[in-house]
């Protein structure tokens, strides 16, 4: 766990030569999302269930709203497999986008891209232990430049092409997002927001 967090830093503070390092890397897709994303994917996941359910949102009326414990472990539980099950559809896509912009269609290299530009996302959701807080995980937008800077090097993408693969890849993302979204919105966290709010 402790190198885990040391390449987090690492990504975050240096990241031109961090991606050349994970560049070098062999390890494979599977060993990347169960070794590095997995753990800090349980951040926001844990961070969400102690907000929603212990700390709980502090309504207009003075009252504090908490959810179920059950209701919000389920509800973080879900999030958290989702989350996971996003980065390989994530990396596919990478792939898939390459050709078009002259850069390498490698499966394995699009997963390191998608899986450690997650990484200000994932320590950021640690502010949804305070649910006040969470505006601030508008930082997480710092992700934006770390795709920037890491699809040249991971992708062999020309510069010119660079910014319109990055635009490319966000768009896709934010539609996963929402399809994820959506699903998980639509099977749970409706009814889950419905009963915080009766308490």
């Amino acid at each position: 766990m402790k190198d885990v967090f040391k390449r987090a830093l690492a990504i975050i503070t240096q990241p031109l030569v961090t991606w050349q390092a994970i560049k070098a890397e062999t390890d494979s897709a599977q060993e990347l999302i169960l070794n590095y994303a997995a753990p800090l994917a349980l951040i926001p996941a844990i961070a969400a269930l102690i907000g929603l359910s212990i700390v709980g949102i502090k309504l207009p009326t003075g009252h504090v709203a908490r959810a179920p414990f059950f209701d919000a472990l389920v509800n973080g539980v879900l999030s958290y497999v989702f989350q996971l099950l996003s980065l390989p559809i994530g990396a596919w896509i990478v792939s898939l986008l390459a050709p078009s912009f002259d850069s390498k269609p490698d499966f394995n290299s699009a997963t390191k891209l998608v899986v450690y530009t997650m990484t200000p996302i994932w320590l950021l959701g640690a502010l949804t232990l305070i649910p006040a807080l969470g505006l601030l995980q508008i930082f997480g937008l710092y992700a934006f430049h770390l795709l920037y800077v890491g699809i040249p090097v991971l992708m062999d993408t020309p510069p010119d092409k660079v910014l319109w693969y990055t635009v490319a890849i966000i768009i896709a993302s934010i539609f996963v997002s929402v399809i994820f979204s959506a699903i998980l919105g639509g099977a749970f966290y409706g009814p889950l927001r419905i009963k915080m709010l009766a308490l």
